[in-house]
């Protein structure tokens, strides 16, 4: 039956890296491993970052607060910016890319698919992390002072719960959370009959991280190594020896890599979960946004004034790219590059060949304004008809490549001018573009 298998992927997954300066400015991309520039440019200036909040990929936005408090988006393919909602004090971003923004009067706004719904209860409090789940529940860890911690949906009322201080880690689905407490790991699970539960630790539970899949849970302990524990039997599966005890863990999206941080020191420890050894250590400080592992097999970190990527395929983890300067601004590791940099087999570079010239073909020019943008075709017609029940000419603008998405824009208009007016009364986020491939439907 092996005939009836799919193809193996003939290329491996993009990887890339965004640079965003903190003091405003321009965004620039960078292909991993080698931090080589790619041609793309933003085409807009960003105000001065406070963070990045997050990127949904599936609409091809990257968020982020500027200083005066305003939620951006970043469009990859139009590579325009824009406000999205405006006095907003914290924002995360789920798994399915949901955006869940606090404004100042403590109201929570959802952007699903671009698409805003505001919260029927407020989230009152300062909460330290707040973390998006794939059912659509934002969930708020207390504070170290505070042990209240909240689950909040978008018509259902706050349920609270007590959870102790503590590191804390969400698994990438936002089902559970587990809190470092010392003799303990207290697993908070929102949805469950009993939320909260606790397993048993031994020599100080200092810090704690899920695999991607949730199934593992790993806790750093004071006695200077790594618990792994199986998040359903709560059984021992192995231990992880580390040079000294390590206050924060970070695991790479694809399970392979683990850092940790040392309790003391700018450094950070390389453990390879494949064999369960530390592959080496680094110098580098710890930020929200760095050290980060981008693709499989390379490592972002900062190193002084720069950005560098090490090769962790390779024994003592050399230098395979740097970004000088970089080291001030914000950066995202993205599982993204644009069309024309995707690695290609040589078919499929033939192929895009083709694609390319019949492009040229293809005269355009119109103005229109994008709303939306995904992979998934129902969703794509779902907003188009709620938009055309609304009054608004809505409709598609359909991919002529495999990996572009279902683009949703009103249009076409005669100046971009009138599109921009257009956008602002809107009331969701929008980007003005003036696509050249093909005609909406």
């Amino acid at each position: 039956q092996s005939a009836r298998l799919p193809n193996a992927p003939r290329a491996p997954a993009p990887a890339s890296a965004l640079r965003v300066p903190h003091a405003g400015g321009v965004a620039r991309l960078y292909r991993v491993p080698g931090l080589n520039e790619s041609s793309w440019k933003e085409s807009d200036k960003l105000p001065p970052l406070k963070r990045l909040v997050g990127a949904d990929l599936e609409q091809r936005v990257v968020y982020g607060l500027d200083t005066k408090n305003n939620l951006i988006g970043l469009d990859l393919e139009s590579r325009r910016a824009g406000g999205v909602l405006s006095q907003i004090r914290d924002a995360a971003i789920g798994p399915d890319g949901a955006v869940y923004a606090v404004d100042s009067g403590s109201s929570v706004t959802q952007l699903l698919r671009r698409s805003p719904v505001r919260f029927r209860s407020k989230l009152l409090g300062a909460p330290r992390q707040l973390v998006g789940t794939m059912t659509g529940f934002l969930i708020a860890i207390p504070a170290a002072d505070k042990g209240e911690a909240v689950a909040l949906g978008a018509d259902q009322a706050q349920a609270k719960v007590q959870l102790p201080a503590g590191d804390a880690a969400a698994t990438y689905l936002g089902d559970l959370v587990a809190i470092a407490a010392d003799s303990a790991v207290v697993l908070y699970e929102p949805q469950a009959k009993q939320p909260v539960k606790t397993i048993g630790v031994s020599g100080h539970a200092r810090a704690v991280a899920f695999s991607p899949s949730g199934h593992r849970l790993y806790v750093a302990r004071g006695k200077g190594d790594i618990e792994v524990i199986d998040r359903y039997s709560r059984e021992t599966l192995d231990n992880i020896d580390l040079p000294g005890p390590a206050k924060e863990l970070r695991v790479d999206f694809y399970g392979g890599w683990l850092l940790a941080r040392p309790e003391r020191g700018d450094s950070a420890w390389v453990v390879d979960l494949a064999s369960g050894r530390v592959a080496g250590g680094v110098a580098t400080r710890w930020a929200g946004d760095l050290p980060a592992v981008a693709g499989q097999q390379t490592l972002l970190l900062r190193s002084g004034a720069d950005v560098k990527a090490l090769d962790l395929s390779k024994a003592g983890l050399p230098v395979a790219g740097t970004v000088a300067g970089g080291a001030n601004d914000a950066w995202m590791t993205l599982a993204w590059l644009p069309k024309d940099e995707m690695p290609q087999s040589a078919p499929e570079a033939a192929d895009s060949a083709a694609l390319a010239a019949g492009d040229s073909a293809v005269g355009g020019g119109k103005i229109y304004l994008q709303v939306s943008s995904s992979r998934n075709p129902d969703w794509a017609n779902e907003l188009v008809e709620k938009l055309k029940s609304a009054g608004l000419p809505a409709s598609v603008l359909t991919p002529q490549r495999g990996e572009e998405a279902y683009r949703v824009v009103l249009g076409p208009y005669a100046s971009r001018e009138q599109a921009e007016a257009t956008g602002k009364s809107l009331g969701m986020p929008s980007f003005v573009i003036t696509p050249q491939d093909q005609p909406a439907r």
